[in-house]
């Protein structure tokens, strides 16, 4: 089985994560490439352990106060590289993508067809759990930032 495994590079908690697990992934007859976005090359560190991975611009979110704020994230961000990333992002040599948040990984499995597990999260937020009433732009960014089939959310506290 060959996965492509997309990292959203924005902080540290999706890297964290995925280094936690890898572990539990690397298994024979498993080949697993990685996809990093969000951030640039040097503002990464101690990379080793995902040998020669692919890295995109990708977006970056910006916030202020915990609020997503929309008109810097939108200038900050290439939206037409982004585009034409998850258009040339290949998958045909790939079973599965797994996707911690990671727009270009997942929006090109979607267009292409290849099934996709998102582990992040944010996915936790698709449950019934606490959540911050008439947030309609973060709303909607969780519903369509990084698509999937299947979605695994990890929380840092139980809900039920």
């Amino acid at each position: 089985m060959k996965i492509l495994y997309g990292v959203q590079g924005t902080g540290n908690g999706h890297l964290s994560r995925t280094r936690a697990l890898l572990p539990a992934l690397q298994r024979p007859g498993v080949e697993i490439d990685f996809v990093f976005s969000g951030r640039k090359r040097e503002d990464f560190f101690d990379m080793d352990s995902f040998g020669n991975f692919i890295l995109f611009e990708g977006l970056t979110l910006i916030f202020n106060r915990g609020r997503l704020q929309i008109f810097q994230t939108l200038c900050k961000n290439k939206i037409l590289q982004l585009i034409r990333d998850i258009r040339n992002l290949d998958l045909a040599d790939y079973d599965l993508v797994i996707s911690d948040f990671e727009p270009i990984s997942a929006w090109a499995a979607k267009l292409q067809g290849v099934p996709c597990i998102s582990l992040s999260h944010q996915c936790a937020f698709y449950q019934d759990v606490p959540k911050i009433k008439g947030h309609w732009a973060s709303k909607l960014l969780m519903q369509k930032f990084a698509p999937s089939e299947t979605a695994v959310g990890f929380h840092y506290h139980h809900f039920n």
